[in-house]
């Protein structure tokens, strides 16, 4: 005749919040292939940085399993903040082989020319990602057990999204990569995309010349008072 009841459920939440975060995952993977495909203005340009998210994903799962982390808000949260750093490299690869192939060149040799000038950058920036999120694997207490798991997963998704820029990337763009269409020839709103684009980058380059013109006339200033005291 006994009876019992639960009167405060914290599993509820933790399942609520879980669920969100797939769902943020999901976003966040559909936007950063919608940006792709809004900059690069190609669908098959579009596939070689979109292939990146699910490799990158799917090995930082089997790291986290080997290191025994489990799926929690921390490393979910980690998964979420990778979709937009995995995609990087490839887009840098992407981009280098697109421009070789309007110059004129077949995709397979662009892909080799593109990925003897960008393999250096490619690693120099996974290492400098490396170098800041890493050392939170090694903060003491609670707080370095809290962003242990954060750090290390987004750590190996860089690692694998390094790894794919190298290797499946520039294979893809030798396989899918065509000669781009002219600018002149896109539909209306990639045309309407661009002149609001160049209009944006000509402001923009305006504003940095002002930035710049004076950020040297206030350094000659400094060093005028400083060497000369006037």
């Amino acid at each position: 005749g006994m009876e019992w009841s639960i009167p405060f459920d914290t599993t509820i939440f933790v399942k609520d919040s879980i669920s969100e975060v797939y769902t943020t995952l999901w976003q966040a993977a559909l936007l950063v292939f919608l940006v792709i495909f809004i900059f690069l203005q190609d669908w098959r340009a579009s596939l070689v940085p979109g292939a990146t998210i699910p490799v990158s994903l799917i090995g930082t799962f089997a790291v986290m399993a080997a290191l025994g982390f489990s799926v929690n808000l921390t490393t979910l949260f980690g998964l979420v903040l990778a979709i937009g750093i995995v995609v990087d490299d490839a887009i840098v690869v992407v981009e280098n082989t697109s421009r070789h192939i309007e110059n004129g060149m077949e995709a397979r040799q662009a892909a080799i020319l593109a990925m003897e000038e960008v393999t250096g950058p490619v690693i120099a920036t996974t290492l400098v990602l490396l170098a800041v999120f890493v050392p939170t694997a090694f903060l003491p207490g609670i707080t370095g057990q809290l962003y242990r798991q954060f750090g290390l997963t987004i750590s190996a998704a860089t690692v694998f999204s390094s790894i794919n820029a190298l290797t499946l990337a520039p294979a893809l763009c030798a396989i899918l990569l065509r000669k781009p269409t002219p600018p002149d020839q896109r539909n209306a709103f990639f045309r309407a995309f661009n002149r609001a684009f160049e209009v944006g980058e000509r402001g923009y380059a305006s504003i940095l010349r002002v930035v710049l013109r004076r950020s040297a006339l206030t350094m000659l200033a400094f060093v005028g008072v400083s060497l000369f005291g006037v």
